[in-house]
């Protein structure tokens, strides 16, 4: 025979079904409250919370600012800098466009330059040649290749810089141009600079140009 249930347990039973059905009580903790409060009124805990957010928030500017940074430092050094690769390869192509040798050779039309071939088509994205590097009497070269096409014909641009130590700025070691089955044509030559004197003239014994 089945006891039957006390009154405290027809009791407790009745409290656990009514407790077990009444709703949750969340407790939320807003930081925008938090922000609009003194310091001195915060509890300890939403010090933390404030302290917490303040450093966040920190960090991600932090980030932002070194990322910013070194993109603006990548660009300069890259493509603004004097002595950058991209602002050589400008140049240099402006010399093989203005010259009347490689106009004559390439074609009197726009005259194209690009880097290295790649899978993309288009011919701006090419990246151009270059490299770097330094000698041990401390001189500083920089070298770039780069191909140029005209209406005519097709050649490869070969570009050769020198920084002595001490100095700012890059100077020509050479700039010439090969067109395939024609003559190079140069149009920064040291060597032959330094070998017929500072001006580019063939200068004879004791500064006389003898006739011969």
């Amino acid at each position: 025979m089945a006891r039957p249930f006390s009154a405290k347990a027809t009791a407790a039973c009745s409290f656990l079904s009514t407790a077990s059905r009444s709703p949750k009580k969340q407790i939320t903790l807003r930081t925008s409250d938090l922000s609009t409060k003194k310091w001195a009124e915060l509890s300890g805990g939403e010090k933390v919370v404030r302290t917490a957010s303040t450093g966040v928030s920190a960090a991600t500017i932090l980030v932002g600012v070194a990322l910013t940074g070194a993109i603006v430092t990548f660009v300069y050094l890259e493509v603004i800098a004097p002595d950058s690769v991209t602002n050589w390869f400008n140049r240099a192509t402006d010399r093989v466009r203005s010259d009347p040798q490689c106009v004559q050779l390439l074609g009197g039309g726009r005259i194209k330059a690009y880097g290295e071939p790649t899978s993309n088509r288009w011919s701006r994205n090419r990246p151009i040649a270059a490299s770097v590097s330094r000698d041990r009497s401390g001189f500083e070269h920089l070298r770039i290749h780069f191909y140029v096409e005209g209406d005519l014909d097709k050649g490869v641009v070969n570009l050769h810089l020198i920084k002595r130590p001490g100095d700012q700025e890059y100077e020509y070691k050479y700039l010439f141009l090969d067109v395939p089955g024609r003559s190079r044509v140069y149009l920064e030559n040291a060597d032959d600079t330094q070998r017929h004197g500072g001006d580019g003239r063939k200068k004879g014994f004791l500064g006389v140009k003898w006739g011969w």
